[in-house]
């Protein structure tokens, strides 16, 4: 019987296993969705621009009366996770620190303490965080922040969507 030493057929093994996997990925559509919301004058907008591999290949927005802008805000991501019909993988892109930091930072402690915060204080929209807490369940999602009306042609779309449909609502 033939004695390997420890490991001498595992890492050439590994090595193609992930580099096989890594190509899968990569193969892979990518998916990007970009979002925004906005509030003026007690009008609100929200939009979305869904991108695959660097193509927009959707875009909605819709308009509310009586809200805040950080409603509109999750109320876009919501809208653009709720249009896809297949649990995906993606990033997201907000210009809202409210929303990503509701999404990475602060749900979960939330979820764990019965939807309240550590003080015990009631957490504001929790509706719209709890939708979207089920849709990040769905879907493999990174969330990530851009800054706003910095060029980014893709949150500058729903910039532009957002205003459009604001306006509508006269």
């Amino acid at each position: 019987m033939k004695v390997l030493k420890a490991g001498s057929m595992l890492l050439p093994f590994l090595k193609s296993f992930f580099n096989r996997i890594s190509a899968f990925f990569a193969s892979q559509d990518a998916i990007e969705i970009y979002t925004d919301g906005s509030e003026k004058n007690g009008r609100g907008s929200w939009a979305y621009v869904i991108v695959k591999n660097g193509q927009v290949v959707h875009e909605a927005s819709g308009k509310e009366r009586k809200v805040t802008s950080t409603q509109m805000e999750m109320r876009a991501a919501i809208e653009a996770l709720q249009s896809l019909s297949e649990p995906t993988s993606l990033k997201l892109f907000s210009d809202s620190r409210i929303l990503i930091d509701t999404m990475t930072l602060w749900r979960n402690d939330w979820k764990q303490n019965s939807w309240l915060k550590p003080s015990g204080v009631a957490i504001p929209n929790i509706g719209l965080i709890q939708s979207l807490d089920c849709l990040d369940e769905k879907h493999r999602i990174e969330w990530a922040w851009v800054k706003a009306h910095a060029g980014i042609s893709f949150n500058e779309r729903c910039d532009e969507l957002c205003r459009i449909a604001r306006e509508s609502l006269g």
